[in-house]
């Protein structure tokens, strides 16, 4: 059985937990450099994969029961955005950056993407906005950060992958969560759909001789239901415990800790430290 991941997830913790109840069976890790995670599995070079869905969904274009007419998918967990800065930003005087804070300042990125910030400007700001240069995934939009064109929101994960040192992020609290699922084709054989039933156990926290087993498939009504145990891990070791990563919240969990504060610039909470401007 292979499983892709897109950049930034990391189901680590789950290929070692598969592993160790499947010894003798082989478990290919694709790691994918972008989130072209369709071709990965309509090409057959992998069975499952770990994805991001859009933080605003189109009902009926690319929500969550438009995927599952066309795949099986288990929603997870939800990331956090956050805005990454270069080091001596003003906002980095801020543990928390709310939309409000990034009104007036150049994204790399396109409205869409933030529609809670494109609601608080003016249509003469909107037609003011310069060309976005080319970019072709999340760690371009860095690196034209770290260059001084101006700042991307992007999942906590992305921004920990592509950090530097001279950039920080923060999280920006009213933005919608990115949820991350498990997603895989419908077509599978039966040998496959029981290997991939019993990773899904793994990722959900399923005990090893749990009634719902490996050749179980999942019923829409219990892809609906939302992890219980399980997260991704930090990094790979074989840790225990089941958390989502910081930054992330497991699906249908309450979003809590999400504060605008008070000080700073606007509206954000300051930071213990003044930093450079």
């Amino acid at each position: 059985m292979a499983v892709a991941f897109v950049p930034g997830v990391m189901p680590g913790k789950w290929f070692f937990r598969w592993r160790d109840r499947n010894p003798g069976r082989v478990l290919a890790e694709r790691p994918l450099e972008t989130d072209a995670w369709e071709e990965e599995l309509g090409a057959g070079r992998a069975h499952a994969c770990f994805v991001r869905l859009p933080a605003h969904p189109r009902p009926g274009v690319d929500d969550l029961a438009t995927l599952r007419e066309e795949y099986r998918a288990v929603e997870l967990y939800a990331e956090q955005q956050v805005v990454v800065l270069p080091r001596d930003h003003e906002l980095t005087l801020l543990d928390e950056v709310p939309v409000a804070e990034l009104v007036d300042e150049v994204l790399l990125q396109e409205p869409a993407t933030l529609p809670e910030r494109h609601r608080l400007r003016s249509p003469e700001a909107v037609a003011a906005d310069a060309p976005l240069p080319p970019m072709r995934h999340a760690r371009d939009a860095v690196e034209l950060v770290a260059a001084g064109l101006g700042l991307v929101v992007v999942p906590m994960s992305l921004a920990r992958l592509h950090h530097r040192k001279d950039l920080v992020h923060r999280v920006v609290p009213d933005a919608a969560t990115v949820p991350v699922a498990l997603v895989w084709p419908q077509d599978l054989t039966e040998e496959q759909e029981e290997l991939v039933q019993d990773f899904v156990g793994v990722v959900r926290g399923r005990g090893l001789n749990s009634s719902r087993g490996a050749a179980a498939p999942a019923s829409p009504a219990a892809e609906d239901r939302p992890a219980a145990k399980a997260g991704p891990a930090r990094a790979p070791s074989s840790r225990r415990g089941g958390q989502p990563p910081q930054g992330a919240r497991r699906a249908g969990a309450p979003r809590g800790g999400a504060r605008s504060g008070r000080g700073g610039p606007k509206g954000g909470r300051r930071s213990g430290g003044r930093g450079r401007r």
